[in-house]
C-alpha cells in the first residue's frame, strides 16, 4: 500500500521536495492511515508534516475521545499537532447552513489558518476510492454535468488526496496490520445523511445484486471523465480569453459559442470574481445564459453569495455587491471585545512573564511595557504597515495581502490589531517582530482571537 500511494502521489505530482503539508486528522481509519503513510514517506519525499484536528462538538464524549487519540498519536510520531473546537451546530444555525456544510467550512478555515501560520503549501485529505464512488452517485442523483460526475479530484489547487487510489477495505487492513487502532465515528453507521444512505444501503445493494465491481468501475469512470472535462475546460478558457473585456465578456462573441463552452465560461467568470464556485449551481448558470440571450442593457440577475449578473451595452458582467463596512474598536486591557461583524471575540489579559509562552494561530503574546499608545482592532486602512517576523524592515499591509494571495473582497474583513498605522497582528496571517517578549519582559499582554 505504501508503494501504491507513493506511485499515485508521483503520478499526480501531488508533492514536491520541501513541501510543508497540513494533514486533516480526525483520528478515524482513513486519516490515521494517511498520516501514518505520509510519516513513513516523509524522508523519501522530503516533506514536513503538521496534523490538524477539528472537534465539531457534536458527538459528546466521543468527540473528545477522538481529539485525545489524535493528540497522543501525533505525540508518538513527533508530528506537530493543532487542535480546534468549533460549535458546528451553532455555526450552522447562525449561517443558515446544513451541519455538513458548516463542518466543511470550519475544517477548511482551520486548515488554512494553520497553513498560513507555518507558511505551508499543501493540505492533505484522506478521501478514498469508496468516497469517490459515493460522491459520483450523489452527483448523478442531483443531475450534475460532466464536471460533477468526474468526482473528487486527486489535486485541486493546494489540496491533495493521496489515498484516493485506495479502497476502504485496504485502508482498514493497513490500520489493522500496523496496529494503529484508529477511533470509529459511530454516526458513520447511521443512515441519516444522504452520503451514509448511499454508503450503507445503496452501494451494498448494487454490489450484491447488480455489479460487485461498482466501486472500481466508478473510480475508473471518474478518471476518464476528468480527462474529458479537463480538455473541454482548457478549450473554454481559450475562447474566454478572446471575448474578455474590462472585467466582463462580449455578448456577441459569446453567443456564437457552443453551449458546453458557454457554461464553463460563465463559471470561470463567476470564479474570477468570487474566488470559488461554492453555492453556485447549474440553475444559476442557466439563468445567466438566459440573461445573455436576451441581451438587454440594464437587466440584472441576483446570484447567491452576494453576486449580481448584469448586461451593460453588449457586455455581460458578474459583480460583487458592495457590502464593505469599516469597523474600529478600542481594545480594553484587560477585557473582552465582540466583533459581531465577523463573529469573532477578542480577549486581552495581563500576565507576568513566567516563560514558556508560545504563540499560536489564535493567541499572540506582546511585551506590554513596550507598547506606547492605545490599541485598536479594525479593518485595513490606507498606509497601514507591519514589521513582519522573519523579515527585514517594514511591509505595507496592502503588499502583504498581495503576497499571501488574499482575495481582494476578503481583505476588508480581516481584523488588525494596531497602534495608529502600525499593525501588531494581521489575524490569521502575520504578526510583528516588534513588541515581542524576551528575557527582559516583565508584563505580558496576551491577545486571543476566537470564533464568537
Amino acid at each position: 500500500m505504501i508503494d501504491k500511494v507513493l506511485s499515485y502521489i508521483n503520478k499526480n505530482s501531488m508533492i514536491s521536495n520541501g513541501d510543508k503539508v497540513v494533514v486533516g486528522f480526525s483520528g478515524g481509519p482513513d486519516s490515521t492511515a494517511l498520516l501514518h503513510i505520509l510519516y513513513r514517506l516523509k524522508d523519501e519525499l522530503k516533506i514536513s508534516l503538521y496534523a490538524v484536528h477539528v472537534n465539531h462538538l457534536i458527538r459528546g464524549q466521543e468527540a473528545f475521545r477522538d481529539e485525545e487519540f489524535s493528540k497522543n498519536f501525533c505525540e508518538k510520531l513527533n508530528i506537530p499537532f493543532y487542535s480546534f473546537r468549533i460549535d458546528v451546530t451553532k455555526m450552522a444555525k447562525e449561517k443558515g447552513l446544513s451541519s455538513e456544510e458548516a463542518g466543511r467550512i470550519a475544517r477548511y478555515e482551520c486548515f488554512n489558518n494553520v497553513l498560513k501560520e507555518i507558511n505551508g503549501n499543501k493540505i492533505a485529505l484522506a478521501h478514498n476510492k469508496n468516497d469517490q464512488a459515493e460522491t459520483i452517485i450523489m452527483k448523478f442523483l442531483r443531475g450534475s454535468g460532466l464536471k460533477g460526475l468526474s468526482g473528487i479530484q486527486p489535486v485541486r489547487d493546494n489540496i491533495i488526496r493521496p489515498l484516493l487510489i485506495c479502497s476502504r477495505e485496504e485502508i482498514e487492513y493497513y490500520c489493522e496490520h500496523n496496529n494503529l487502532q484508529p477511533v470509529i465515528d459511530s454516526t458513520n453507521k447511521e443512515a441519516i445523511y444522504l452520503r451514509n444512505k448511499v454508503r450503507l444501503e445503496l452501494i451494498p445493494y448494487i454490489i450484491k445484486n447488480i455489479n460487485e465491481n461498482v466501486v472500481d468501475n466508478l473510480f475508473k469512470m471518474a478518471e476518464i471523465l476528468n480527462d474529458e472535462n479537463e480538455y473541454i475546460e482548457k478549450e473554454a478558457l481559450k475562447y474566454y480569453e478572446d471575448i474578455k473585456d474590462n472585467g466582463g465578456i462580449i455578448v456577441e462573441g459569446f453567443k456564437k459559442l457552443h453551449v458546453a463552452l458557454k457554461r464553463r465560461i460563465i463559471r470561470q467568470l463567476i470564479k474570477d470574481v468570487k474566488g470559488d464556485l461554492n453555492g453556485i449551481e447549474n440553475l444559476h448558470v442557466e439563468d445567466c445564459l438566459e440573461l445573455i440571450e436576451r441581451n438587454q442593457t440594464g437587466k440584472m440577475l441576483y446570484l447567491p453569495k452576494n453576486l449580481v449578473a448584469e448586461i451593460s451595452y453588449g457586455k455581460f458582467f458578474i459583480k460583487r455587491l458592495d457590502t464593505k463596512k469599516d469597523f474600529e474598536y478600542i481594545l480594553k486591557i484587560p477585557g473582552i471585545l465582540r466583533l459581531d461583524e465577523l463573529n469573532l471575540v477578542v480577549k486581552t489579559e495581563l500576565l507576568k512573564n513566567h516563560g514558556n509562552l508560545t504563540d499560536t494561530p489564535f493567541i499572540k503574546y506582546f511585551d506590554y511595557d513596550k507598547i506606547k499608545g492605545g490599541l485598536v482592532v479594525r479593518n485595513r486602512k490606507e498606509g497601514d504597515y507591519i514589521f513582519p517576523k522573519g523579515m527585514k524592515g517594514k511591509k505595507k499591509i496592502k503588499d502583504l495581502f498581495i503576497d499571501k494571495k488574499i482575495p481582494r473582497d476578503e481583505r476588508d474583513s480581516i481584523p488588525l490589531v494596531a497602534i495608529g498605522k502600525e499593525v501588531l497582528w494581521v489575524y490569521g496571517i502575520r504578526d510583528t517582530k516588534n513588541y515581542k517578549i524576551d528575557e527582559h519582559t516583565k508584563n505580558v499582554l496576551k491577545i486571543t482571537i476566537e470564533r464568537g
